[in-house]
């Protein structure tokens, strides 16, 4: 179900709560995957949710970690303003861990939602704040709306909130944006707003290119070469080591494929052609750069990469997993080879 009745929502929670089965028709899967998991962790929806919020120190230090991050979406963030603003709300960046890095919008709404811990420094996760958008887009890697009694903690029913993943071109998941708004206000109408600004910090990623690599740029429509939406690929003799969403679902392949998937297999003819035909037998518009070295960089600083939080985000999952490979690569919904890869660059 597209859009969330409350009337059927609170039918749900009777249902759900009340222990009386799962209410698979009167709830969109994804809510109802999320609260199943919340159950599962033991947390009890009629309790006021944890905040245990970090100090100043630690906020400024959370901050310092992850100005790479914070750097490349700030574009999104500041378009972003004015739109969160007419919604009477704000718009929220999290890193993978779901702690808030900035929130910026609606004065008035801003009050209200750090009411509810929905600050910098604040943890969003769905072990510790049931569903919500951040933690369950996070949780589902795919794009979640969350409204108002849709959230597992009945103090968050104020809210309506919209996320998006954030996804390497490794297919890790290093972040999620977000727009928060009073509850009644469906998310729904932030929600392409939201598609539309994780696209283009992802398209941003590979402005940098990939030193000793060839990236490939193509659509079916010559109009979007150059555009967020465009498919990108990275090739490294000939192997897909890097990808956006775009270029993976156009031709067919997940994640997985990375470190797998030959240009051979999806590709009929040289990639320098300006015209590609694929396996599939569809033609593609096609752009191929033939490595990173002379792009311009994003700003970064030494040691506070996009690689750097990608490791981090490993070894804890890693570590909460207690070291099994296989468990760790699920959560980050990555495969093993890239585990165990960055794993060994790293020694």
């Amino acid at each position: 179900m597209a859009y969330s009745d409350p009337t059927q929502v609170a039918r749900a929670r009777e249902v759900f709560f009340g222990h009386r089965g799962l209410p698979v028709d009167q709830l969109n899967h994804a809510i109802l995957r999320s609260w199943i998991r919340c159950a599962d962790m033991g947390l009890d929806a009629r309790t006021a949710p944890h905040r245990d919020l970090p100090s100043a120190s630690e906020i400024r230090q959370l901050h310092e970690r992850y100005e790479a991050l914070w750097r490349i979406c700030r574009p999104e963030l500041d378009a972003l303003y004015n739109e969160a603003r007419e919604l009477s709300g704000i718009v929220v960046l999290t890193n993978a861990s779901g702690e808030v890095l900035d929130a910026v919008g609606d004065p008035s709404f801003a009050g209200k939602a750090a009411e509810v811990a929905l600050r910098p420094g604040a943890q969003w996760s769905e072990d510790g704040t049931g569903t919500n958008a951040i933690g369950t887009a996070l949780a589902e890697r795919r794009a979640v709306t969350v409204n108002g009694a849709e959230h597992y903690f009945q103090a968050h029913g104020v809210l309506s909130c919209a996320a998006t993943p954030i996804i390497d071109p490794r297919g890790a998941t290093i972040g999620a944006l977000d727009i928060s708004t009073p509850a009644h206000i469906h998310a729904g109408a932030a929600m392409g707003l939201i598609r539309m600004a994780v696209e283009q910090i992802e398209h941003r990623l590979f402005r940098g290119g990939f030193e000793g690599c060839q990236t490939l740029r193509f659509q079916t429509d010559p109009n979007l070469l150059g555009a967020a939406r465009e498919g990108i690929l990275a090739f490294r003799d000939g192997v897909v080591v890097a990808a956006n969403r775009r270029g993976l679902a156009l031709v067919g392949q997940s994640w997985e494929a990375l470190d797998h998937l030959h240009a051979d297999d999806i590709f009929d003819g040289d990639l320098t052609s300006k015209r590609l035909r694929g396996r599939d037998g569809r033609d593609y518009f096609a752009q191929l750069d033939d490595d990173g070295r002379h792009a311009p960089q994003p700003l970064q600083r030494d040691g506070d990469t996009l690689e750097a939080i990608e490791l981090a985000n490993i070894r804890k999952a890693l570590a909460l997993h207690g070291g099994n490979v296989s468990a760790a690569a699920r959560q980050l919904g990555i495969h093993r080879s890239t585990i165990y890869r960055r794993l060994g660059e790293d020694v």
